[in-house]
C-alpha cells in the first residue's frame, strides 16, 4: 500500500492539467480557476484623494497664515474641484478628489469655524490624512496569476481594477456513479438486504461546491457489462468518480472491469478509513477514482485525492489546511495507518479545542452532523490523550 503522501504525490503527477479556456464575466467568475495573467487596467487609488471629512490645504499657506484660512468650496466624490487657490481651505469629503495644490488632509473634528474662516490647531503634520494616486497598486500591475480560485474577494478587487472579462480554464467535466446491488433511490421501499445510497449525492454537491461540471451517471448494478457500458462513455468526461466496487470481494467489479479498458495506476491507500481506492487513467484524457463504498470513507478519499486532482487539473495548487488543537479527550488505537479522527472543533478564546467524536466506524454518519474537522493521526501512532497537542483537518471555519 502507498502511504497518504506517496498516494496523493503519484496522482497529482498524472494529472494532466486543463488547455481549454473561456472568457467570463465578473459575476459568472465567482470559483472559476484564473487562465492568464490579471493585470489592473487603472491605478488604484486612481487619483490622490482625501481619508477623511475635512479641509484640505497646502501646508504651507497654513503656517504662512498663523493657522487660521479662509474657506473656499468644497469637493465631493465625482467632482473634478480643480485648483485649490493660495492662502485657502476647500471643504472636503472622504473619497474625493485632492484638489491641485493641496497637501494635507485636517480632518473636521479638529478645526473651527468662525463664519467663512477656519481655525486649524498648531499640531497639524504636513500630508496627513491623504490617500495617494496607486499607493495601492499600479495599472498594468500583474495582480491574479494562472490556477487562482477566485473568491468575492477577489473579484471585488478586479472590479475595482476595472477588469470586465476573465479567462478562466473550462470546468471539469465529471461523471459521478454509484455501484452496487444493495443500492436504492431515498424514497423507494427497501426490500431485505437493501440500503439508501447515500455517497452519489454527496460527491456531486462537494463537486459543484469547487465548480465543477458534475454529471450524475446514477446507480450501476454488480454486473461486469454494465460497468463496461458505463466506463465506455468516459472519452465525454474529464475524470469519472464511482463509490463501491474497489475492494477486494468477489462482487467488487469496478476495478477488475477498470483495468479492462484503462490503466490503474494504484489501489489500497494506508490510511483509515478509505484504504480500498483505486486512480487510474483511460486514454489521454479522462482521470478514474473508484473510491470506497462506506459513506465515510468515501467522503474522506474525496477530500484527500479527489479535491487535490481536480484544483490540478485547473492548474491551481491544492493544500491540505492542517491546524494544531489541544484535545479534549482520549482517543486509543493500534497504529498502522494514517487515520482521519471525525471531531468537533471549537474556538475557546483564542484557543483551538478539538474532541474526537464517538463513532468512527466508516459506516457510521451520525457523527457527520458534528463534524467540522478531523484529527490527524500518524500511521505510528497509538493516539492521543487530554490536553494532548493534535493535527487537526478543518472542514470549514465554523468553530463554535
Amino acid at each position: 500500500m502507498l502511504t497518504l503522501e506517496e498516494a496523493r504525490a503519484a496522482i497529482l503527477a498524472e494529472v494532466t492539467p486543463a488547455a481549454a479556456t473561456e472568457m467570463t464575466s465578473l459575476a459568472q467568475a465567482h470559483g472559476r480557476f484564473v487562465a492568464r495573467e490579471l493585470r489592473a487596467q487603472v491605478d488604484n487609488p486612481a487619483f490622490d484623494n482625501s481619508a477623511m471629512d475635512g479641509y484640505a490645504l497646502r501646508a504651507a499657506d497654513l503656517t504662512a497664515a498663523g493657522f487660521v484660512l479662509p474657506r473656499r468650496g468644497e469637493c465631493r466624490c465625482g467632482d473634478a474641484p480643480g485648483r485649490l487657490a493660495a492662502g485657502t481651505t476647500m471643504r472636503i469629503f472622504t473619497g474625493a478628489p485632492l484638489p491641485e495644490g493641496a497637501d494635507t488632509v485636517v480632518i473636521q473634528e479638529d478645526i473651527k469655524l468662525e463664519g467663512d474662516t477656519v481655525v486649524f490647531p498648531k499640531t497639524v503634520q504636513p500630508g496627513s490624512h491623504l490617500r495617494r494616486r496607486s499607493e495601492d497598486f499600479h495599472q498594468g500591475d500583474v495582480l491574479y496569476q494562472p490556477g487562482r480560485r477566485l473568491s468575492a474577494y477577489d473579484l471585488a478587487l478586479l472590479s475595482a481594477a476595472g477588469v470586465a472579462q476573465i479567462p478562466v480554464y473550462v470546468s471539469a467535466r465529471v461523471l459521478v456513479v454509484a455501484t452496487g446491488d444493495e443500492l436504492v433511490a431515498p424514497g423507494a421501499p427497501l426490500r431485505p438486504g437493501q440500503i439508501y445510497e447515500s455517497n452519489r449525492l454527496a460527491t456531486i454537491l462537494l463537486l459543484r461546491e469547487l465548480g465543477m461540471d458534475a454529471v450524475d451517471g446514477g446507480t450501476v448494478r454488480d454486473e461486469p457489462a454494465a460497468l463496461r457500458a458505463l466506463l465506455k462513455s468516459s472519452a465525454d468526461f474529464d475524470f469519472i468518480i464511482t463509490s463501491g466496487g474497489a475492494s477486494v470481494g468477489d462482487h467488487d467489479l469496478v476495478k477488475q472491469v477498470f483495468a479492462e479498458i484503462g490503466q490503474i495506476k494504484f489501489w489500497k491507500v494506508k490510511i483509515k478509513p478509505g484504504k480500498p481506492i483505486a486512480f487510474g487513467r483511460v486514454g489521454t484524457r479522462t482521470h478514474f477514482f473508484a473510491l470506497p463504498g462506506n459513506p465515510v470513507s468515501s467522503l474522506v478519499t474525496f477530500k484527500l485525492f479527489v479535491e487535490p486532482a481536480l484544483i490540478a487539473w485547473h492548474h491551481g495548487t491544492a493544500r491540505l489546511p492542517q491546524l494544531t488543537a489541544t484535545a479534549t479527550n482520549e482517543f486509543r488505537r493500534h497504529p498502522g495507518r494514517t487515520e482521519f479522527v471525525r471531531a468537533h472543533l471549537v474556538n475557546e478564546n483564542g484557543k483551538l479545542m478539538v474532541t474526537a467524536l464517538r463513532g468512527q466506524g466508516s459506516h457510521m454518519l451520525g457523527p457527520l452532523r458534528e463534524t467540522n474537522g478531523f484529527i490527524r493521526v500518524e500511521a505510528d501512532s497509538a493516539g492521543f490523550k487530554p490536553g494532548e497537542t493534535v493535527m487537526t483537518v478543518p472542514l470549514n471555519t465554523d468553530f463554535s
